[in-house]
């Protein structure tokens, strides 16, 4: 037991210094974030295979970036009936990536209201659901129903911030 709480300490010190973006460091973008969030492996698949890894480095943009987390892929893939694989083989990947930036704006928790919309890199509009203090996202789909939740909010990056949320967004 002795050994144990020093090396939890540790583990607890390293994983806290790894997600502290307080100083957010220059080179600390996008893609940054997601590669060193372990939550985030799938979509970091996805976003090398889809070739969008550069552009969300780009520190000349500011991003709003909605970040399904890998439960949130595993959700989706099982709605789908698909494998990874087959997700990472769509012709459309890029797009449902896109689905999920907002380019030119850093939109925080607290700038985000119920009803407002938002345009994302693919020219879909996200509509914002505020349901019982949560923060959703609407494709504008049959319904307007949030599509997916934001689960952690506001992971402040270099070129913008990055929400996880619950779901894969599908374009309509």
């Amino acid at each position: 037991m002795k050994t144990l709480v020093p090396s939890l300490a540790l583990v607890l010190a390293l994983g806290l210094t790894a997600c502290d973006t307080s100083n957010v460091d220059d080179d600390f973008t996008v893609t940054a974030a997601v590669v060193a969030d372990t939550q985030l492996g799938t979509l970091e698949a996805a976003v090398t295979e889809a070739g969008l890894a550069g552009a969300l480095d780009d520190q000349d943009e500011t991003y709003t970036v909605f970040a399904p987390n890998d439960a949130a892929f595993t959700a989706a893939l099982t709605a789908l009936d698909l494998t990874a694989q087959e997700l990472l083989d769509r012709p459309d990947l890029a797009a449902i990536l896109q689905l999920h930036v907002v380019a030119g704006s850093e939109l925080e928790a607290d700038d985000l209201e119920d009803g407002d919309t938002v345009t994302t890199l693919n020219g879909q509009t996200l509509t914002v659901v505020v349901e019982g203090g949560r923060i959703g996202l609407d494709t504008e789909d049959a319904d307007s129903a949030a599509n997916a939740f934001v689960s952690e909010a506001d992971i402040e990056v270099s070129n913008g911030v990055v929400h996880k949320i619950d779901f894969v967004l599908l374009p309509n």
